[in-house]
């Protein structure tokens, strides 16, 4: 998280534009995904006043200035992915590779084979 903040503080710096989201005084981002070998990360938008609950999501190409913002908290626009469902300009794509009728989650734990004690 550190990382990402000093990143999109020097981008902004220098004069990208922030999303229209971050304008609001005390509002802030937090990553939570990214895409391996694009620089591209999800983050949460999160506002003053909000509960991690009511967080939506924001989309960042990694590589160029354009944001995209999900009013859906992180859960309902993994759906809408999953699902081909979501209004976006990045991830249509995923829809036709990840195409099958039946989706799973698998924790990070299970994935990297860590053991629980």
């Amino acid at each position: 998280m550190t990382e990402q903040d000093e990143i999109l503080a020097d981008l902004w710096e220098v004069g990208e534009e922030k999303p229209a989201g971050l304008l609001e005084a005390g509002a802030r981002v937090l990553p939570w995904a990214f895409e391996e070998g694009t620089g591209a990360f999800l983050y949460w938008l999160a506002r003053p006043g909000q509960q991690p609950d009511e967080w939506t999501v924001l989309y960042n190409e990694g590589r160029g200035p354009l944001w995209e913002h999900h009013d859906m908290g992180c859960l309902a626009f993994l759906l809408a992915v999953l699902t081909g469902t979501a209004e976006t300009e990045y991830f249509g794509y995923l829809y036709e590779v990840l195409k099958p009728t039946e989706h799973r989650f698998v924790t990070a734990d299970q994935t990297l084979g860590a053991s629980r004690h």
